[in-house]
Formats: C-alpha cells, structure tokens, sequence
C-alpha cells in the first residue's frame, strides 16, 4: 500500500487519469488503471472512485473478464461503505461475491469476505462478521500471504473489542503488529497501534492508550495517509474526552473534521459533530454545542434518506435493466435469423431424439437377448449340478449301499446251511446285522445330504447350527452368527443357503488348511445376507474358476438362479471370504 499512494503521490493522478487513458494502447492497459485509480480513490475521493469503478466495470463485462468485473463491483462496495451508504456497498458486495465463487482468484476472494465481515461489523451483526473474518483468514492462510492474515486479525479483533472480549481484541491486534513489523509495512503497523490505543480507551487504560494512538499517528503524517490520520485523530479525541481533557480532545477531533470534509467522509464526519457536541455541552458552550449538535443530526438525516436510491442501485446491480433494454434493441434485427436457426436447431433435436428413441429399443432388445443368455447359462449350470448329484447319489447307491445290500441278502441265504450250527449260524446273524447297520448309515447320511433331517425336522438355523457342530474339530474352530433370520423362510431358499454354507465348509475342509472360520448369516429389508470366511491358503480366484474346482460355479449358479449377488475374493496366503445377497 506504501509504495501505491507514493507512486500517486509523483504523479498526482487527479490530473492525469484521462490522459493515461487515453494513452493506453489496449483494454488490458486500461483496465490496469482503471483498477488502479479506483482502489487509490476509494478512502480520498468516493465519488470518483464510483466512477472510474462503474467505467472499468462495463469495460470489464466487454472483454468478459469476470474476476475483473468482481474486483470492480468490491471497489465500489468499499467506495459506498466508506461514505456511509452501507445498503449500497451490501448489494455491491454481494453481486461481487457471486461472481468471485465461480473463478479460481481466491486472494480476490478473501479481499472480499474480509470487506463483507467489516460490513456486518458495521451493521452490528456480529456473527456474520467473524463468519466472514474466518473464511478470509482460511484462505490466507493457505496462501501464506501474511498481509492479508495481518489485516483479517486487526478487522476482526474490533468486533471481539465490541463484544468486549478484550483480550482476544488485543491478542489479535498485537498479531497483526508483529507480521506487519516484520513486514515493514507502515501503513499496516498504523492501524494495529491505532486499534490497540483503542482498545485501551475501552479498558480505562489512558497512558497505554495514549502512547500506542501517537505512534499510529507519527507513523500516519510519514505516510500521508489522510483517511487513516483522520480517524487516528478521532480515536485520539475520545482518548482526551474520556479523560476530560477537553480542550485537546476538541482539538483532535476539530483536525479529524478538517480531513473528513475534504474526503466527505460522512460517517466519520457526523461521529466528529456528536462528540464535539458533547464537549461543547460540557463546557457550558451552548451555542458551539447546538451547531455541532445540527450538523450531527443533517448528516445523519441525510445518510438515512438515501434509503430509497441505495434500494433503486442495489436494484440496478442485479438487473442492469437500461443496460438489457439497450441490448434488447440492438437484437430486434437478429430475431429473424435467431429464429430460423432455432427451428433449424429444433428439426435436428426432433431427428436425434426419434434416432436416440430407436437405438433405445434396439439396446433394450439387445440386453434382454444377454439376460436370457445368462439366464440359460445359469439354468444349465444348475441343471448340470443337479445331474451331477444326481450320479454321485447313483454311483453311492449302486457301490455302496447296494453291494452292502447283495452282501446282507447273500449272507440271509447261508442260514437254511448252518440251521444246525449255533456258532456258524450266530456269526453269520450278526455279520449280516453289521452290513445291514452299515447300509442303514449310509442311507442316512445320503438322505441327509439330500435334504438334512435337521432341515426337515426343525428350522435352517437349526440345520445350520446341527451342520457346524458336526463339522467342527480340534483344528477347525467354525464361529456361526445368525441375525434376526425368520423360520418362514421359503423351503428352496432354505435348501439354498444350507447348500452353499455346506460347500463352502467342504472346500474349506478339502483345500483350505485353516484353522478359522468365520459365518455370518442376517435377514434385513428383504434380503438375506451371507458372509464366509476362512484363514486358509488362499487360492488364484481366476484359476480356480476356469479350472471349474472348487464348486466355485454350483454356488454361483445356486445363487444367481435366486437373483441374488456373489462375490467371491482369496488371496494366496491370505484366506478366502465369500459374500452372498439374496432377495426373500
């Protein structure tokens, strides 16, 4: 900021502004100054910040440069807040604030949350305001810019001041000082001893206050800045005011009036007139009391009654409406070519949404066609199991339980022989009582593979618990959890998921090596969801299935053949788990 008012300071910019416009050989050039003048102007001269912010604005729109036309939109929000038109300055930061979050200039951004938390400051609502302060100081402290940290902890240490948190208020100001300091930044380190001095005031501290406000002022007449030495004056004649020292607080707040009509800074004019009323009053100076006192109150009149033309620019800020109206005529000759184009445009939507409709039908036909196929595949894998079942159980018929069968009925046949002789005839009694018991267990356990008699009998939680005690042993722990799964289940859903957990324990046991099984089986919202894990060795899933081992495609036909999920997972080395989902 130093070395911007001193370059202004050389050239005296009030002179020059048209002729350095003029001179400019593109609109790059010009929006450069134009953004130039307008942020020096904004504390010196509102009225021509205004302008040169509304003229750089329209060039900015031109050219499409909308971080531009934001930071254009901020300036004339500063330039209305500064003069005391806050409605106006709220509808220009906010129509700024709409644009900056749609582009990627997040410094702009944060210039502009710390102008809108001084705003709410303004207004009192302070919750807005260290709203706003928060995000400011968020992105700069991404950006590590220790400027923009250093102006949020002064703005925002005045509304902890307000809301007489005063050591939070001090804590901050003494931040900002410190990064100032090591910035050898003049006019940042003025307003940080200005807000502590002010600080002071408020806690009764007056040689502190005193002693801070007289730097910020030293450090304000090296720097020239009127704006800031005017309010530096301000809060040096309240310090005197409060400690009746009225003849020196008059005095400050007289040369605080000379810088504040010059800038027609309003606000700080009308704060000017109240206290030097009250001085005044104090001193039994009635008549110098009664003109201050007016002044005070046709300022603060005059602020008020602009209520109706900040609404009409606030307005003018959203809409633009003489701007549309004059865009609106340059088009009438342009209606008729825009609407052959839009008719042409509507014949060639109509043709791809009558194409995009029959491709539509052909896909849907196409992946009913795929559906059906993988629907077959899966009937024929099933099928396929079931006659595979079908001749493991015929093989188990024929080799076992009928040569046990043949071998009892040869036996029966040897009885008419050793009728005579008890101990031939009670051998051969309890060697066909043997097989016949053998025939008897090997029926069961064929039936039961078939259909489990727990299942018959009772329930699938039932059957699975009955499963997992006759399947577990010393080297193979099986921990079984059954959720909130009904006994109503249907019969073939039953059969299905007894199957598969059966499959699943028989791969394990067969190929596995684990120690650890892991069965978790829950009915929920119309699903019935089935997890299987074990510690073992882990297999390649891609191998496995491509091999056809392991059952792999019994359970995932099973499975599909009901709608439902599967999804299987093992690593070599680190186990196999299996997760199932099948609606009910």
């Amino acid at each position: 900021m130093i070395l911007v008012a001193s370059a202004f300071a050389a050239e005296n910019p009030r002179d020059t502004i048209a002729e350095n416009l003029k001179r400019s050989k593109s609109n790059s050039e010009k929006l450069s100054l134009y953004k130039k003048y307008a942020e020096f102007f904004e504390t010196k001269d509102f009225d021509r910040s205004i302008k040169l912010s509304i003229e750089g604005r329209k060039l900015a729109k031109k050219t499409n440069n909308q971080t531009l036309e934001a930071e254009f939109l901020r300036h004339l929000g500063n330039a209305y807040y500064f003069s005391g038109k806050l409605d106006s300055a709220g509808g220009y930061y906010f129509s700024a604030l709409n644009i900056l979050k749609t582009q990627k200039d997040r410094r702009k951004l944060a210039e502009l949350y710390n102008n809108l938390g001084r705003f709410y400051r303004k207004t009192s609502d302070y919750q807005r305001a260290l709203k706003n302060y928060d995000e400011a100081l968020h992105i700069y402290t991404q950006l590590n810019d220790l400027e923009g940290i250093a102006t949020v902890y002064n703005e925002s240490g005045v509304v902890y001041e307000y809301l007489e948190q005063h050591h939070e208020a001090i804590n901050r100001y003494q931040k900002s000082l410190e990064i100032q300091r090591k910035r050898s930044d003049l006019v940042g380190q003025g307003y940080s001893l200005e807000f502590i001095g002010g600080n002071y005031i408020l806690q009764k501290k007056f040689e502190l206050a005193e002693k801070f406000l007289l730097a910020a002022i030293n450090l304000r007449e090296q720097t020239k800045d009127e704006f800031a030495l005017a309010m530096s004056y301000n809060v040096l004649g309240k310090l005197y005011q409060e400690q009746d020292r009225y003849s020196e607080s008059e005095v400050y707040f007289l040369k605080s009036n000379a810088i504040s009509r010059r800038l027609d800074y309003l606000d700080l004019l009308k704060n000017n007139y109240q206290n030097l009323a009250k001085i005044y009053r104090l001193q039994g100076k009635n008549d110098a009391a009664y003109e201050n006192l007016e002044n005070f109150r046709i300022i603060n009149d005059s602020i008020f009654t602009l209520g109706k033309a900040e609404q009409i620019e606030e307005l003018s800020v959203k809409y633009e409406t003489a701007e549309k109206d004059r865009q609106l005529l340059a088009e009438k000759s342009k209606v008729f070519k825009r609407n052959v184009l839009v008719f042409s445009l509507l014949g060639v939507l109509l043709l791809g949404f009558f194409y995009y409709q029959n491709y539509r039908a052909r896909q849907k036909v196409q992946l009913q066609r795929v559906v059906l196929h993988q629907q077959e595949l899966a009937a024929n894998a099933v099928l396929q199991a079931e006659d595979n079942e079908r001749k493991r159980m015929a093989t188990q018929l024929h080799d076992g339980i009928g040569q046990l069968l043949s071998a009892a009925n040869m036996n029966i046949s040897m009885f008419n022989d050793f009728k005579n002789d008890e101990n031939k005839f009670t051998a051969v009694l309890h060697k066909t009582q043997s097989i016949l018991g053998d025939a008897i267990s090997d029926v069961r356990t064929l039936s039961h593979q078939i259909m489990p008699n727990m299942l018959i009998r009772n329930s699938l939680p039932d059957a699975l618990r009955d499963l997992v005690a006759k399947t577990s042993s010393a080297s193979l722990n099986i921990q079984l959890q059954i959720n909130n799964l009904r006994k109503d289940l249907n019969q073939s859903l039953q059969v299905v998921i007894f199957r598969v957990v059966q499959e699943c324990l028989n791969n394990t046991i067969k190929h596995a090596q684990a120690s650890e099984v892991q069965i978790k089986i829950q009915q929920d919202k119309g699903f019935v969801e089935i997890f299987y894990g074990d510690n073992g060795i882990g297999f390649d899933v891609d191998e496995a299935i491509a091999a056809g081992g392991l059952g792999v495609e019994n359970i995932k036909s099973r499975i599909e053949m009901l709608k439902g999920t599967y999804v299987l997972k093992s690593e070599k080395d680190r186990g196999t788990t299996v997760e199932m989902k099948i609606p009910c």
